[in-house]
């Protein structure tokens, strides 16, 4: 009997007793997305870390339990889940106490970066970047000092017109907002393997950061052209109002035919400006602002020749060649104390990985504290003045070589030349302007001469020879001597892998294009009627079949006759005088 009181007094003591929770997780706030997508903010009471904001969809998924757990919050168990979710179901919701950034650039008058936000913004403002790369997000860093980075990297490209255009470029993203024109395209540096084009990216990029971890480390800030057309979405959100480096276009796939519509496919999308719509979209379209840069050994017009297309001022639009310029050492026009184009591209490249991100992040701050100190009607008036002064001189040196240059591209040059006069302006370049205008104006001229030799008359023999001539000048360095540098080894080298071959043959200079090399150089169009034009000329040799591809031995190491490559062998005199003699 004394057993059954105690135990009722026991019950009613319990029932008293206030519940103890189980979780120490609870909402501290709800925001929403520029798509009015929904976030919760929670908050771990015995916890130091600071919890990202969680769209509604994810709140069940084991991934943010995890991240709970990380941060110290107790759900381990069913009863302190249901608990959560119960806190969620009784919430009421009230005024958003913030809003959620879900890509990086401009957001309530101020910069969101992955790392940390510049300025004050005008609301609360919290970052939910779940859906892009991480590994693109942790590039955003910085290491070493601006001094530093200005001495090790930004006067030595002075006087390098195609150095000092990537530089500029880095700059574009966070102010075109404030300029007229295209909010999206790119440009390409075109050329021969191993003269530099990559090293002007990595520069580029030097303005933001480097990759982390190894292998990704030595890219630098740079993403490649393997990305497929639908990951290249979220690598533009992750790049917003900043810029995107895509290396190498050989990279876009394992063919011709794959490469050219790959780049030409991305070009497009990132031209469009946002996300496709898709019937798996659970809201709407997201949209980015940034030029890209790209590096190439083939133009546009080869590319697309590859893929069996034809480019119009629609694609040239959206993606301007720039070529490498004429007398330079690759695309080095002043060494400064190197003796080599190599030698100065590597040390360039080295120290891209030990000074970064300290530009952009100073470019960021002092263009935060003008708009947020004197509006933004500075700035632009600012940018518009020297985009003027651009068009001006551009134009007027465009008319004298009756150039018409595309208005959209036109724009994108003015703007990088604007944002280099920013940064100059800030304390960021330590360059002359009128040295810049120079700078930037001869690439575009440059582009212009590119169009202009690529718009000839295809159905022209001659013009199909200029181009030949002019891809053998181009690639002259890069053609594999098989005299000095011996024949290919099979299983190691690429035949591919080389724009053409030269060799001395009975006495004679030969140039070696396989057919694949050749339709890159001038097109299939009328192709038969070229080669019998050459030969006509005394200038393509046949063999005894009467076929315009002759054997030669290419590669050593085979049995038999697997050494001998069917190729067309052009004699060398086709090319001028001066060519030759480099040979």
């Amino acid at each position: 009997m004394v057993h059954a009181t105690n135990a009722r007094h026991n019950n009613r003591r319990q029932a008293h007793r206030p519940e103890r929770r189980s979780s120490n997780v609870k909402i501290v706030g709800e925001g929403r997305d520029s798509l009015n997508r929904r976030y919760f903010k929670f908050e771990v009471s015995d916890g130091s870390i600071d919890i990202p904001p969680v769209p509604v969809k994810k709140i069940i998924d084991k991934s943010f339990l995890a991240e709970l757990a990380n941060a110290n919050g107790n759900l381990f168990t069913n009863r302190s889940r249901t608990e959560l979710l119960q806190q969620l179901q009784n919430h009421k919701s009230s005024r958003n106490s913030f809003v959620v950034a879900t890509k990086l650039g401009w957001q309530s008058g101020a910069f969101v970066r992955p790392d940390q936000i510049i300025g004050t913004p005008n609301q609360k403002v919290e970052t939910y970047f779940g859906d892009l790369d991480g590994s693109m997000l942790t590039k955003y860093r910085t290491r070493r000092t601006l001094e530093q980075w200005q001495r090790f990297i930004a006067r030595p490209c002075s006087r390098n017109s195609r150095l000092m255009f990537a530089l500029c470029l880095a700059f574009t993203g966070p102010i075109l907002w404030l300029v007229p024109g295209p909010k999206s395209g790119g440009f390409q540096l075109v050329g021969p393997p191993e003269t530099g084009k990559t090293t002007a990216g990595k520069l580029t990029g030097s303005v933001w950061g480097c990759h982390r971890g190894e292998g990704r480390r030595d890219k630098g800030f740079i993403e490649s052209w393997n990305a497929t057309e639908g990951k290249i979405e979220v690598t533009a959100l992750a790049h917003n109002e900043i810029v995107l480096i895509l290396d190498e276009t050989k990279n876009a796939g394992t063919k011709g035919k794959d490469r050219g519509k790959t780049v030409l496919g991305v070009a497009f999308a990132l031209a469009e400006q946002t996300e496709k719509d898709r019937l798996t979209n659970s809201a709407p379209a997201r949209g980015w602002r940034c030029y890209f840069l790209s590096t190439s050994n083939l133009n546009l017009a080869q590319l697309a020749r590859d893929a069996g297309m034809q480019i119009t001022d629609a694609e040239i639009g959206r993606l301007a060649d720039i070529p490498l310029p004429k007398g330079a050492d690759g695309i080095f026009e002043d060494l400064k104390n190197f003796e080599t184009g190599e030698a100065f591209s590597n040390a360039l490249q080295s120290r891209c990985l030990k000074y970064y991100g300290t530009a952009g992040l100073k470019f960021l701050r002092r263009l935060v504290k003008q708009i947020s100190k004197d509006g933004a009607d500075p700035v632009r008036h600012f940018l518009q003045r020297e985009r003027k002064r651009y068009l001006k001189s551009l134009n007027r040196r465009a008319t004298a070589k009756h150039f018409k240059p595309l208005r959209r591209i036109s724009d994108r040059f003015a703007t990088t030349y604007a944002a280099g006069c920013l940064a100059i302006k800030y304390g960021i370049l330590p360059w002359n302007r009128k040295r810049l205008l120079r700078a930037i104006r001869s690439c575009q001229l440059d582009h212009l001469e590119v169009i202009a030799t690529a718009t000839e008359d295809t159905n022209s023999i001659a013009g199909m020879r200029s181009r030949l001539v002019k891809y053998i000048r181009d690639n002259w360095n890069a053609f594999r001597l098989l005299k000095k540098k011996g024949r290919l080894k099979h299983g190691v080298d690429e035949i591919n892998a080389y724009p053409g071959f030269r060799q001395k043959w009975h006495g004679k200079r030969y140039l070696y294009l396989t057919p694949g090399q050749l339709t890159t150089a001038v097109g299939t169009k009328d192709l038969i009627e070229f080669k019998r034009a050459l030969v006509k000329e005394g200038l393509l040799e046949m063999d005894s079949q009467g076929r315009f591809v002759v054997q030669r031995p290419i590669f050593r190491g085979g049995r038999g006759t697997q050494n001998l490559v069917r190729v067309h062998a052009i004699k060398a005199e086709l090319v001028s005088n001066d060519t030759e003699g480099k040979g």
